[in-house]
């Protein structure tokens, strides 16, 4: 039986699939208007202050499934209803002061913003420049950082706050990792959803494709593999393709462009959040970072050369697919693995009682780019099989690895070297909307990979041999 990781994941789930059926039955524009009600039927409120209150973010969650914001760049909103629940203020003075003689906190500040009152520590907040110098400096551990969870879990520092003291998204400073997402306990910064497309896209259409990100040997983890891949095509889609042999595909082109460059490293391209990390941070490393596009997109081409009037649905745990989809047209829409659920659920489809379906498209190594260490690993592999030369390779398991390496690379302090970027830690297997972030996960990627009926990437891809497939980046 489905098990929810939280509440927040729960609700989530709840308007999803509530919007989703409602939109099967055509019947949306009336429901919609309820829905709150349904939702948080009341008299008091659960989580929030009132009912009303529950309804008012229920009601921007629905938003988020219409499209939220209609410019298209910005994948990630903040709810405004949703996000009132932090402490203003970072750095808080706690009841473990001790009034100390030595008043270090005070020496620290080095703006004046500390003074000791009836033998207490306080913080003038608006003197605060949020240093933590102070923090640092307390012998009691008696101030208290309370950053944001949402600002904690930025790499980039793009949550910023507005003048009510409410999280906003500095776009220009934004990767589309979703990490704010994952981190914000109470669910008030949410990815749009295309949820409605796919429906609409799957009612008028009978050449739709599903393509699956490996990532999801680590969901729905109460059945087996098999079944969700009938219920993937219970919901109308043609076929299911396994990303992962797009995975094969590119790691010959990956491996192949690397021997032929002149540059001293070269840098993975199938982590949206770390290609978007580099040309935010880092524009001048570009021209490091592989020309070969990602498993998404190379899945995507694979098909359309063999089907030119498909469409196709990627599905996955990546917010920032949704990002880079924009910059491609093989890509109809994204849908992550909650959304993938809440379909299923609104369809009435019971995965415990359906009928398995094969899904052997891809080797083992493609398989294993859903954890981190995969795509290096499947680099090395493949490597050995064309070439005697060493390789050396750089593996950067989250976004704290991943600018670790750039800022070397910049200055020239890697050399000869294949860069691996993981902007989540663990790899996709931990991505902002998976289901699932337990312990079992690496071991759940390993057994669906062993799975695979090829163990060489060159076997996995013979069949397409003859096929002409361009997999640059344009």
């Amino acid at each position: 039986m489905r098990q929810y990781e939280n509440q927040v994941q729960k609700i989530k789930h709840e308007v999803l699939s509530m919007v989703a059926k409602s939109a099967m039955e055509h019947s949306l524009l009336e429901d919609i208007q309820k829905m709150p009600r349904i939702i948080n039927p009341g008299p008091e409120g659960l989580v929030r202050c009132c009912v009303h209150h529950e309804r008012a973010v229920t009601s921007e969650r629905i938003d988020m499934l219409l499209g939220g914001n209609k410019i298209k760049e910005q994948i990630i909103e903040v709810l405004p209803s949703a996000c009132d629940q932090c402490l203003e203020n970072r750095f808080i003075v706690t009841e473990t002061c001790r009034g100390c003689l030595a008043h270090r906190c005070v020496g620290a500040c080095p703006v004046s913003a500390i003074s000791v009152h009836n033998g207490k520590a306080l913080i003038d907040q608006k003197k605060c420049i949020e240093c933590g110098k102070c923090k640092d400096a307390c012998p009691y551990s008696a101030i208290a950082d309370v950053m944001r969870p949402c600002r904690r879990g930025c790499p980039t520092d793009a949550i910023v706050m507005d003048d009510n003291k409410r999280a906003i998204i500095d776009y220009d400073a934004c990767i589309s990792c979703g990490s704010c997402v994952y981190n914000c306990p109470f669910g008030a910064i949410q990815d749009k959803s295309e949820i409605l497309d796919v429906i609409d896209i799957l009612e008028k259409n009978t050449n739709v494709y599903a393509i699956l990100a490996p990532a999801f040997a680590t969901q729905f983890q109460y059945v087996p593999l098999e079944n969700v891949i009938s219920g993937i095509k219970k919901l109308g889609f043609r076929d299911v393709v396994e990303v992962a042999l797009g995975a094969d595909l590119i790691i010959k082109h990956e491996v192949e462009e690397f021997l032929e460059r002149e540059t001293p490293a070269m840098t993975s391209s199938c982590c949206p959040g770390f290609v978007n990390l580099i040309e935010l941070k880092y524009p001048e490393l570009m021209s490091s970072v592989s020309n070969t596009v990602s498993p998404m997109i190379a899945t995507a081409r694979l098909i359309h050369s063999i089907d030119p009037g498909s469409k196709i649905v990627f599905i996955g745990p990546c917010i920032a697919k949704k990002h880079e989809k924009l910059r491609y047209t093989e890509i109809e829409y994204v849908l992550t693995f909650e959304e993938l659920d809440a379909l299923l659920d609104a369809s009435e489809i019971d995965l415990e009682k359906i009928e398995p379906s094969p899904l052997n498209n891809a080797s083992y190594y493609g398989r294993k780019f859903a954890a981190s260490g995969g795509v290096a690993n499947a680099v090395v592999n493949y490597h050995k099989s064309i070439s005697d030369e060493p390789l050396e390779v750089v593996k950067c398991d989250g976004i704290k690895a991943c600018d670790k390496a750039l800022k070397q690379l910049k200055y020239n302090r890697i050399k000869d070297a294949f860069i691996e970027g993981m902007a989540c830690e663990g790899g996709c297997i931990k991505g902002p909307v998976t289901m699932h972030h337990g312990p079992k996960d690496v071991k759940a990627v390993d057994a669906y990979a062993k799975q695979a009926f090829e163990n060489e990437i060159n076997t996995s891809i013979e069949v397409f041999n003859k096929i002409t497939l361009d997999l640059r980046r344009r």
